[in-house]
């Protein structure tokens, strides 16, 4: 049955073909018919100008006596395309200046030619038209009009040998395309059985016993293929044990189904997801161990229209986790689920996110204050030498914050590992000496002073890349947030090879709940104070970062309008 469809559409393929090219092949035959019966008729109008010697009274005779013993219809027109003379209706006297073969001479073509329908004779007619023409100037237009049926039927019987012989080239080449597909499906038909064999007892081996030399070579990859087939089944169907243990020491969560919802497999890693303490002996009931309702909708939403399902789903236990599911389809019509762990992962992304929008807010800031004061000077402000110099000062001060923005967010990007510093001999008294001498103008400015306790010969190796911004951000938030008239005080010392480092502001202080988030990147206590200051909400967080890199911890102790102490703890050596 099968066999003879596929001859059949074969078949059917051939014969569209064939109608198709000799479709083409008929319609080349009418358009070379067509042009030289063009050719034809423009040698014989070039005749009868020669004959008529370009008069129009011995052209009309000549006309009349050319289209009593034929079909034909000659027409004369003036050089406008108006009708002097026609053999069809001698009363006719219209413009023919729209007919496409008059359009050509009109545009200057020596000859044009028509294939159409005659609007009087109410038949397809071939027109050539003839140009006249006397010192290089358009005099007349002679037209001669034959019928396509006339000279069509001349044609046909060539055209019936063409298609006699186009037949048989297509009889010959069907038979020669069958006789190559029969050949072709011989083996396939021997093949077929020890195939269906192969796939419907793969534990034993299928022989083809046939000889012939055109297929020897593929008969004998068929036994080896069925000799290893059942090989690899019987090694498939030993290891069957061997994979449940693999997939128990996956370390991402596996289950697997049966038909009959029984849950066989749960390994370590799915079991520490879903929170369970103790597994009972399996196959048991899925139900019975899996208590999510989430994943339970999703392993009954599972059939054999949906072969693979995937979700992403968050279990609500006391330690709410983010899973990526997978179902499949498994051997024996079981189920097998994989479920990869993406709690740390979505934490990773909304930190990422809140970054990037923060990031975007505090560039923006800068940047339309800086644009908004730009427009104002530029629309006349510039000329008030006051407003000019404010403005000015504005604007100095927000390209600062921008900057400062900018080089935090660079070195905060290079608290990775592929930034390898090398260890220096630092000089912590120097170190802090010159931090404050950068501050020195700003403290000046608030009336602060900076109160510095140490030993003068303080060296430490460390890695000063990382050391010199953490120092730096401390003091400069101290600054930032110290009251006017105040005191900053900078302790530092060796205590059992560790550098302790202390900076003490009596600032506005820091409240208890928000101690511990002041850390985070662009968190800020005191928003306004804070922007105004310059402030970038990135110090902090560098501090955190570079801190951690070095091995270190960095504590707060700090009492709302009283002051903050941070202090700095690193493992270092002498």
């Amino acid at each position: 049955m099968k066999k003879r469809f596929g001859y059949g559409v074969w078949a059917t393929i051939l014969l569209i073909v064939f109608l198709l090219c000799w479709q083409l092949l008929s319609s080349f035959y009418r358009q070379q018919v067509i042009a030289q019966q063009a050719d034809f008729l423009e040698e014989k109008a070039s005749i009868f100008l020669s004959l008529s010697q370009i008069q129009s009274d011995t052209l009309q005779q000549f006309a009349d006596a050319y289209v009593q013993d034929s079909n034909s219809r000659m027409t004369l027109m003036d050089a406008t395309g108006t009708i002097i003379y026609d053999t069809y209706d001698r009363t006719l006297h219209e413009n023919r200046a729209n007919r496409p073969e008059v359009k050509a001479i009109l545009r200057g073509s020596n000859v044009g030619q028509s294939l159409r329908e005659s609007d009087t004779l109410h038949e397809e007619l071939l027109y050539v038209a003839v140009a006249i023409k006397e010192d290089g100037n358009l005099t007349q237009i002679l037209r001669i009009a034959e019928p396509t049926a006339a000279f069509f039927a001349k044609s046909q019987s060539i055209e019936r040998s063409i298609l006699i012989v186009y037949m048989l080239f297509c009889l010959f080449v069907s038979i020669l395309i069958f006789h190559t597909l029969r050949q072709r499906n011989r083996p396939v038909q021997t093949i077929l059985p020890v195939i269906k064999k192969m796939i419907s007892s793969p534990d034993q081996q299928a022989i083809i016993m046939q000889e012939t030399p055109e297929h020897d070579e593929l008969y004998q990859m068929i036994n080896q293929l069925s000799e290893q087939m059942s090989q690899t089944y019987r090694a498939y169907a030993a290891s069957e044990a061997q994979l449940y243990d693999l997939l128990g020491e996956l370390m991402i969560g596996v289950f697997i189904i049966d038909e009959e919802d029984r849950l066989l497999l749960l390994n370590p890693t799915m079991q520490d997801q879903l929170g369970i303490d103790h597994l009972p002996s399996l196959p048991v009931p899925f139900t019975e161990v899996i208590h999510d309702t989430q994943l339970i909708q999703l392993i009954y939403q599972f059939s054999e229209h949906t072969p693979i399902l995937h979700a992403e789903t968050t279990l609500s236990s006391d330690r709410p986790r983010v899973l990526d599911i997978t179902l499949r389809s498994f051997q024996e019509n079981q189920r097998i689920g994989l479920a990869y762990d993406l709690t740390r992962i979505r934490q990773l992304e909304k930190m990422q996110k809140d970054f990037v929008g923060n990031v975007s807010h505090e560039l923006k800031t800068p940047v339309t204050s800086l644009i908004g004061f730009t427009e104002t000077l530029l629309d006349g402000a510039k000329e008030d030498p006051e407003t000019l110099q404010a403005f000015l000062e504005i604007i100095q001060k927000d390209a600062y914050r921008l900057k400062n923005l900018i080089q935090e967010i660079i070195q905060l990007s290079k608290n990775s590992d592929s930034f390898a510093y090398e260890n220096q001999t630092i000089d912590v008294a120097a170190l802090v000496a010159s931090i404050c001498q950068t501050y020195k103008t700003v403290a000046d400015q608030k009336q602060l002073t900076f109160e510095v306790h140490g030993p003068t010969k303080l060296t430490i190796a460390s890695k000063l890349e990382l050391l010199q911004p953490i120092v730096k951000n401390l003091i400069e938030n101290a600054v930032t947030y110290a009251k006017q008239g105040g005191n900053i005080t900078l302790s530092y010392k060796m205590t059992n090879a560790q550098l302790i480092l202390q900076v003490a502001d009596q600032g506005i202080g820091i409240a208890e709940e928000d101690q511990e988030r002041i850390f985070e990147r662009f968190y800020r206590v005191d928003k306004a104070r804070a922007r105004n200051s310059g402030g970038t909400g990135l110090g902090l967080a560098i501090v955190k970062d570079y801190t951690t890199i070095l091995g270190g911890t960095i504590s707060v102790d700090s009492f709302p309008n009283i002051g903050t102490t941070f202090t700095l703890t690193l493992p270092t050596t002498d």
